[in-house]
């Protein structure tokens, strides 16, 4: 059973998403917004414990008005998990997410024992030309996102269009320009500091990803000392989304390693 709740976190308050029993795991959404459980999820669940908190100023979180650029949201995340009393955590992060998952490990790395990056930004490859998203309409944008036009159509015939639904998404789209815009998703820092990532990384990626391509995850691969880079064939940016069989499979088989060890 998924538990829905309220989170402050140093006066802020947050939505946070959360079900299952075991050793705690954290996951970090992407510019599309949280505040959705995602069936991903409950693949993880009968193991572990789930937490998908949204954000700060996306959805219906509060915002976080002193906060200049991601690294700002990576303290945010580190004093949650001090409210929370959870000192050691396996952390997935997806795109925007993957990117905040990232700098948190860079500031304490022996807090997260295994690292999960799907389809992540943070860093910028040269002569790997990505899309401006911001230039992009809600259908567009939603349709970039999949390999699977289906799903495609069927999340922009999902999406409410009542004025609390338009409302959520417009203040996540404020809150990833505010990130995101200028450096386009990356900090040029980051990439010199990828290095005190020691910890095993699974690198998974869309082959069809059209957000950042598969390039991304292969640069990765080169800069984290421990990464692996698996590739789902028919798959777009979204791949929790899209293949949460095959996402979790690889999750649950990374994770029980560190069991084995």
């Amino acid at each position: 059973m998924t538990l829905a709740q309220w989170q402050s976190v140093r006066g802020t308050r947050i939505r946070l998403l959360q079900a299952g029993a075991g050793e705690p795991v954290l996951y970090l959404h992407g510019s599309g917004g949280g505040g959705a459980w995602l069936p991903f999820f409950d693949r993880l669940t009968p193991s572990y414990r789930v937490l998908a908190p949204e954000h700060p100023g996306f959805g219906e979180s509060d915002s976080l008005p002193e906060a200049d650029n991601i690294e700002d949201y990576a303290y945010f995340y580190l004093d949650f998990l001090d409210t929370l009393g959870l000192n050691q955590v396996r952390l997935i992060g997806a795109s925007l997410g993957g990117w905040l998952a990232m700098e948190m490990a860079c500031i304490e790395p022996r807090r997260f024992p295994q690292l999960v990056l799907v389809g992540s930004a943070g860093i910028r490859v040269e002569g790997v030309p990505v899309p401006d998203v911001f230039m992009l309409d809600e259908a567009e944008h939603t349709r970039l996102l999949f390999y699977n036009q289906e799903l495609a159509e069927q999340r922009l015939s999902a999406m409410g269009q009542d004025d609390a639904a338009v409302l959520a998404r417009q203040r996540s789209r404020a809150a990833v320009a505010h990130l995101a815009w200028n450096p386009y998703f990356h900090r040029p820092k980051l990439r010199d500091r990828l290095h005190r990532i020691q910890q095993p990384v699974l690198l998974v990626w869309g082959e069809q990803d059209r957000v950042f391509p598969v390039a991304y995850g292969q640069s990765l691969a080169g800069l984290l000392p421990q990464a692996q880079l698996q590739v789902v064939p028919a798959c777009g940016h979204l791949v929790a989304q899209e293949k949460p069989a095959e996402l979790a499979g690889l999750v649950q088989e990374f994770f029980a390693r560190r069991g084995e060890a």
